[in-house]
């Protein structure tokens, strides 16, 4: 790994998951007076089919090269993955020995495991972990070799970059019986040290000061729902464009500084925003804080709104966040709102909303107090925030846009019930020709029948026509495509048609499993295309993991990867399956593979 790979990847997305700085502990650890140099922590994950995915992590550790073993997380803690799809969350500031690291290890309980997932009529039901052969899940350590071609090296006084992706889809198989579903884990989690994603960034704490003349504030870490000790601390820059909200009140960048540096006491906030590789800082888009933030004396439903009646939201999906900072999945609940609630609107500093905006398809946050019961949140007199919402689908007209709607927020649409949508009953919203209101964006890329993704708000409750008022519209051109094959657990001998420098071709006559492409939630059997995409390594550096046992080698470089996979198969191993993500072009069949996990027999 280059030097330049380092100074580009400044912020790390680690699955590391609620873990505390890390220190210079544990045995085999080099003497006090080591030169050290600082490391930022994240998690991200990578998608897969679950509503919740909760298990406790143990412990993550790192390795240097010459044995030393560093220690980051000394508690257990309680995580739901699935929660962190779409964005990636800071997890800590750090300063660390310097050296070279070859390997991380991950230890992961599902005893306790909350997991549910989607049946067909797109109800949650739990899911039973097990191992594979059949047995009750319970602890289990991954060992994830760190570029397996050449190590990560932190380098005394510059940023260090790792990344560490909890890959959902590619650790579980899933069996639905019925009202439950079983889970197949084989966990795999990828290492990297440079690539960059487009994923938003999180970060969660305490107000720790704010420098007007910079345009700067700094945040004390408190991830995830910690509540107390803090996780290191990081300077967020903001510019012209970002937006806060402040105890409810929306305000543009100059004035939301100014009134977040009247805060006193202990001031909660989340901040939104990107990565700026250029000038090595965080610059946050979007800033909450103070009562805008879940603390203290209320609790907090996040989720999708799949039915209204009058001024009572029925809310599916719904983690429901409690004031002492504990958390749970509950698949639906009553959110219970009247003309005293405040509203907000995502990315809007404006102050003029109300709850009549509210419709069916709307992602929310809401504060409020909930029922003994914990079936009803009572958001009289709070907050409610619409977030950004989702469509997916198929393009059932061009111009003006429809869509034969798939999903809203990643759930399936069958879930949600339009009644009311409309000015009258026959104006409801059809999800079979969802409207979409696109404004001046382009649609020349846009063809029927082929899958797109909008990004923006549905239009306010009873309003409809239109349906849904576009922020971004992505065509298929546009999205990651993920590409699945897979083999069945004992493999395959004769999965691999060819394998060399210019990429990868499957076989699907001895295909036992799954075999599909998913574009923007949408799913196409590769039985039905004219043959198997090829796999072609996309843009440097990559991200190619080998998955055997509880092990994973991880490469940045297709050649080095395409090498090890070949030995592996020339030593009898069979390919259980291959789950590649990238750009993908219809016409040629191919897929240029940013990321690629193999996983072989043992």
């Amino acid at each position: 790994m280059t030097f330049t790979d380092i100074r580009r990847a400044i912020f790390i997305l680690v699955m590391a998951l609620g873990g505390l700085a890390l220190g210079a502990c544990g045995s085999g650890s080099d003497n006090l007076a080591e030169e050290t140099s600082e490391l930022t922590i994240s998690l991200t994950d990578a998608e897969g089919d679950f509503n919740q995915y909760t298990i406790d992590v143990d412990s993550i550790r790192l390795y240097k090269s010459n044995g030393a073993i560093i220690e980051t997380l000394p508690n257990t803690a309680r995580l739901d993955f699935s929660r962190y799809v779409e964005v990636t969350e800071f997890l800590t500031t750090a300063t660390v020995p310097v050296g070279s690291y070859d390997k991380a290890e991950i230890s992961l309980d599902f005893s306790d495991a909350e997991i549910t997932v989607e049946d067909a009529s797109g109800n949650s039901i739990p899911g039973l972990p097990e191992d594979e052969n059949g047995n009750p899940l319970t602890k289990v350590t991954v060992e994830v070799m760190v570029n397996a071609q050449s190590g990560f090296r932190i380098r005394p006084g510059q940023p260090a970059a790792l990344i560490l992706d909890f890959d959902l889809e590619a650790s579980n198989e899933v069996v639905i019986n019925g009202n439950s579903a079983t889970v197949t884990v084989n966990p795999i989690l990828l290492a990297n040290t440079s690539i960059e994603d487009e994923k938003t960034r999180r970060l969660r704490g305490l107000l720790a000061g704010v420098n007007l003349d910079r345009e700067t504030f700094d945040i004390r870490l408190r991830p995830f729902r910690i509540r107390h000790h803090d996780f290191g601390k990081l300077t967020a820059a903001t510019d012209a464009q970002t937006v806060f909200e402040i105890d409810g009140v929306a305000y543009a960048q100059q004035e939301g500084l100014k009134a977040l540096a009247r805060q006193t006491g202990i001031t909660p906030l989340v901040a939104l925003g990107k990565p700026d590789y250029g000038d090595r800082r965080f610059l946050a888009q979007q800033v909450y804080a103070g009562s805008s933030v879940p603390w203290g004396n209320r609790d907090v439903v996040k989720g999708s709104v799949i039915a209204r009646s009058g001024n009572t939201l029925t809310v599916v999906g719904a983690t429901v966040e409690f004031d002492d900072g504990r958390f749970s999945f509950n698949d639906e609940i009553e959110v219970l709102i009247d003309a005293t609630t405040r509203v907000t609107k995502q990315g809007d500093p404006g102050n003029n909303h109300r709850i009549d905006e509210v419709s069916v398809g709307q992602r929310v946050t809401v504060l409020g107090h909930l029922s003994d019961d914990g079936q009803t949140l009572n958001a009289a007199g709070e907050l409610l925030r619409m977030r950004y919402s989702q469509v997916s689908g198929l393009v059932a007209s061009v111009s003006p846009l429809e869509v034969d709607v798939q999903h809203i927020n990643r759930r399936m649409v069958v879930r949600y019930d339009f009644s009311g949508t409309g000015i009258n009953a026959a104006n409801d919203a059809d999800p079979e020709h969802y409207e979409i209101d696109t404004g001046p964006l382009g649609l020349a890329s846009l063809a029927l029948f082929e899958p797109v993704r909008v990004t923006g708000f549905p239009t306010p409750f009873g309003s409809a026509p239109l349906d849904f008022s576009a922020k971004t519209v992505a065509d298929l051109s546009e999205l990651p495509t993920k590409m699945l094959m897979s083999y069945g657990a004992a493999g395959s001998e004769t999965a691999v048609v060819s394998l060399d420098d210019s990429g990868l071709l499957l076989d699907l006559a001895s295909a036992s499993g799954r075999h599909h492409l998913k574009q923007a939630g949408v799913i196409t059997d590769i039985a039905i295309l004219p043959s198997v995409p090829f796999i072609k390594p996309g843009a440097n550096p990559g991200l190619y993991a080998i998955s055997q046992g509880r092990r994973v080698h991880v490469y940045l470089d297709w050649s080095a990867f395409q090498l090890a996979l070949q030995r592996k198969l020339g030593d009898d191993r069979k390919l259980v399956f291959v789950i590649a993500s990238g750009h993908y072009d219809a016409s040629g069949l191919l897929l240029a593979a940013r990321q690629l996990v193999a996983r072989v027999t043992e």
